[in-house]
């Protein structure tokens, strides 16, 4: 999620553009929470898949995650560091990530190191996500072992 202290929907609409730092943990590696600074710009198309959205969640919560799959009226999205999907409506979608600095380093969108990393993190998805699995139930099991004793 987006540390908000300015409406940015708002500064989104008559600048433009939203610059500033993130917090949460939902777009890992690739953005670190309160470090790295994201520059948005305000949606003017229809996006595209591997694209990274801004987004609005009950009118409160900023999200930023990455497009997946255009649908007929908004987007399959999820966080680099997430493991589950979500539906967003198109009407839901007020900005694109442009570009963002890693540790005050410019990182742009069209960057072959960038698109590289993208591919990786979708292709290892589903390995990722078993052993994430995996890992909670053996923490279950222990925990009920170690309840039990």
């Amino acid at each position: 999620m987006i540390e908000v202290k300015t409406d940015i929907k708002t500064l989104l609409e008559t600048e433009g553009r939203y610059v500033g730092t993130t917090v949460g943990t939902s777009m890992r590696p690739m953005i670190v929470s309160g470090r790295d600074v994201i520059v948005v710009e305000k949606k003017k198309e229809r996006l595209k898949p591997l694209d990274v959205a801004l987004y609005m969640r009950k009118d409160t919560d900023y999200v930023l995650h990455r497009v997946l799959k255009v649908t007929e009226s908004g987007y399959i999205i999820r966080g680099d560091n997430c493991y589950y999907d979500e539906i967003v409506k198109e009407e839901e979608v007020i900005g694109v990530l442009t570009q963002f600095f890693k540790k005050e380093k410019p990182v742009l969108l069209d960057d072959a190191s960038y698109l590289r990393y993208v591919k990786r993190r979708l292709f290892w998805y589903k390995p990722r996500r078993f052993f994430v699995i995996i890992k909670f139930k053996l923490r279950k099991i222990v925990r009920r072992i170690i309840k039990g004793k």
